[in-house]
């Protein structure tokens, strides 16, 4: 009856360990998939930051939606947190942006 016993705790100990790291294992796949939203800015920010490069794209689109979407992208596949400093200009039909992908230093306190 002991050794019954001691399998059924065993057994009930291991259940509530794997549930517990399949509950943090599954929040955590969630959380990685959810889209991380770059942020825009046509100025500077008040945070330190790290410059990745530029990000640019010209659209045949009236609107700078599109563009919007375009630097967002090319700032994500960088690793960046913001694209500042943004600019627009047309030319021949065209409009034209162009800002800097920066990604924030994060600071231990």
């Amino acid at each position: 009856m002991k050794q019954l016993f001691k399998v059924f705790i065993l057994t009930f100990f291991v259940i509530i360990f794997a549930s517990s790291y399949l509950t943090r294992a599954i929040a955590q796949e969630k959380e990685d998939k959810e889209e991380k939203e770059i942020k825009l800015s046509t100025v500077d920010i008040d945070e330190d930051y790290e410059i990745l490069g530029l990000v640019y794209y010209r659209s045949s689109e009236l609107g700078i939606e599109k563009i919007h979407k375009e630097l967002q992208k090319q700032a994500k596949r960088m690793g960046a947190d913001y694209v500042i400093g943004i600019r627009y200009c047309s030319n021949a039909g065209y409009l034209y942006g162009i800002g800097t992908a920066v990604k924030l230093i994060k600071q231990n306190r």
